[in-house]
């Protein structure tokens, strides 16, 4: 018999830190999102394999979020969903400059996942990163975090700690209890507790979030411990494997029970192409291939071995495969929101980098109408890239550009780290990750046709069918700017006059193989 099979990844692009789970029929996934606004998306699926968008946990600016002091790979990290009685719980931590502080933590609640979400709740007295919630079967909620620990000799020195929580005050009830510091990986964090036949399950990450980024896991019978490291240790990891294996650096992982009892996982992990980079980055020593498309989002099945009790992840060969049979459900396919100027698209794929306001642009009639502001960031409009090999188009009219004026279409990974046109009164420019000029040509239209083709790390960009140059892809990636996201495909500009640029009839088409085979 030949079985239905899916590819990974499910959810393509930079959506790392995955976190999920099942109400009935329903599976629910939120993510990591750092810098930009919106913020956590939030997907809904039938079938693990299949995920629509629905909306993003945090959508509006009077949640009270404030973004607005935040660095490259700062803001919004680990989220995590957990669901109690009506009422669905994201825990997340915003990581500000002035790292660290103890108002990092939030919740924030809904009855229904589509929103609206409430306010963001700062849980005071809560050190550390990377919050989790707990309910035990007796309806008490618990609260998790990893903290630096109060002798640690080193960065990356900490533990795993747990709190009693009220979760109706939004309140830690007594004391912070140690309860694992991992088995020696650097920054044990990503903590997230389960219980299995009377045994509670604390499965976390360590390593970072590189090469050597490891899921170990401890288990106790006791909610508050003492809890023992596995002899199985990690249970699941590539950093053993060769480079040349096409996923790496998988880790942060969650666990979902399905209704007939199976059980399956999710975790991040990335698709590198172009090469191997041996390091040099003056901040880090990445190490590592290529990754443009961030850390993206992994399916897997998870079995229990009965003696001693421990999950086992991706039994069969324990590591993450590109393909494994179905879920036993139903398929069900939910078609995601396509890229548009639209309402709807622009709430859910259109994201900014730090503006929780987004009162520079509106859209009408599938246009889109940009208010240039003073930088590229504060002009920012861009989406995730999810494909290796893609092709995006956009038309511009630039009629009102002022002479000192900037627009750009451009592959962004970071503040100064882009590639792709610059558009300006006199001249039409392709620049490449250095900002020099590759090719050009006077500007003497109102309106062009700017499309990108994108094929593994050439990313060719075309204006008006006139101006071509491909540009080297490796420059913005991951280990080359010391990002946490991936590459997104943007709009912006710079102007000091606030200039309106018009856009229409975008487009993006993707050609990596996903799903279901």
């Amino acid at each position: 018999m030949t079985y239905k099979r899916f590819s990974n990844p499910i959810i393509p692009g930079f959506y790392p830190d995955p976190s999920v789970i099942r109400v009935g029929n329903d599976f629910y996934m939120v993510h990591s999102s750092f810098e930009y606004f919106p913020s956590i998306p939030i997907w809904h699926s039938k079938d693990l394999v299949h995920w629509q968008q629905i909306g993003h946990v945090i959508s509006r600016a009077d949640q009270g979020l404030d973004l607005r002091d935040v660095s490259p790979s700062g803001g919004v990290q680990a989220a995590t969903i957990r669901y109690h009685e009506g009422v669905f719980y994201v825990t997340s931590t915003r990581v500000k400059q002035e790292w660290p502080r103890l108002d990092y933590h939030f919740v924030v609640t809904a009855k229904d996942p589509r929103g609206p979400w409430s306010d963001c709740h700062f849980i005071d007295d809560a050190p550390g990163i990377d919050s989790s919630l707990f309910f035990d079967d007796d309806g008490q909620c618990y609260f998790l975090a990893n903290r630096e620990k109060a002798d640690a000799k080193h960065g990356g020195d900490t533990d795993l700690w747990i709190s009693k929580f009220d979760h109706h005050s939004m309140k830690l009830v007594g004391d912070k209890v140690s309860l694992w510091d991992g088995t020696g990986g650097y920054y044990p964090e990503g903590p997230r507790l389960f219980k299995h036949q009377n045994t509670y399950f604390l499965v976390i990450a360590e390593g970072g979030t590189l090469h050597n980024h490891t899921v170990t896991i401890a288990s106790s019978n006791n909610v508050m411990g003492p809890y023992e490291s596995l002899a199985s240790n990690p249970i699941l990891s590539h950093k053993e494997l060769d480079k040349t294996y096409p996923i790496q650096n998988v880790g942060h992982a969650d666990m979902v029970e399905l209704q007939d009892g199976s059980w399956w996982g999710v975790c991040l992990g990335s698709r590198p192409r172009g090469g191997f980079y041996t390091g040099g980055n003056t901040i880090y020593s990445f190490g590592g291939y290529y990754r443009n498309l961030g850390r993206e989002t992994y399916l897997f099945p998870i079995t229990w071995n009965a003696n001693p009790l421990r999950p086992e992840f991706s039994p069969a060969t324990n590591k993450i495969e590109l393909e494994y049979e179905l879920p036993h459900l139903k398929t069900h396919i939910l078609m995601d929101q396509p890229l548009s100027f639209s309402a709807e698209s622009l709430a859910l794929k259109w994201v900014s980098i730090r503006n929780e306001q987004r009162d520079y642009f509106e859209s009408k009639n599938d246009q889109l109408t940009l208010e240039l502001q003073p930088s590229m960031e504060e002009s920012f409009l861009g989406f995730r890239q999810t494909d290796w090999s893609f092709d995006f188009q956009v038309e511009v009219d630039i009629s009102q550009l002022h002479e000192e004026d900037d627009v750009f279409v451009a592959a962004y990974i970071k503040e100064g780290h882009y590639i792709g046109v610059r558009l300006r009164s006199s001249s039409i420019e392709i620049l490449d990750a250095t900002q020099t000029v590759i090719a050009s040509t006077e500007s003497v239209n109102k309106n062009y046709l700017i499309r990108l083709e994108a094929r593994d790390q050439d990313y060719t960009f075309i204006v008006n069918d006139q101006l071509r140059a491909t540009l080297d892809g490796r420059p913005i990636s991951c280990d080359m700017t010391d990002s946490h996201t991936g590459v997104m495909i943007s709009l912006s500009g710079r102007s000091t006059s606030k200039t309106k640029v018009i856009w229409s009839n975008v487009s993006y088409q993707g050609y990596d193989k996903r799903n279901e085979s």
